[in-house]
């Protein structure tokens, strides 16, 4: 017997706008880790701002994706 669970799926404006909220805040979370692990690991203050912007954007991207691939938005 095989049935199928439907999963409650948010539409609309505000769902959007939560999970551009959410990945922009990763991508927050993410660049200020990456900055502050290249506060050890570099050695100039370009470095770590590299770092930083490349994970903010990396991070951003890649939960934008993994909604979109799990149908939570559509």
């Amino acid at each position: 017997m095989s049935s199928e669970v439907s999963r409650p799926r948010p539409q609309g404006r505000t769902a959007k706008v939560l999970v551009v909220l959410l990945a922009v805040v990763t991508g927050i979370a993410g660049a200020l880790a990456a900055y502050i692990v290249g506060m050890h690991a570099t050695a100039t203050g370009a470095e770590r701002v590299v770092w930083a912007a490349t994970t903010f954007v990396a991070t951003t991207t890649l939960v934008t994706a993994l909604v979109e691939k799990t149908g939570l938005v559509e």
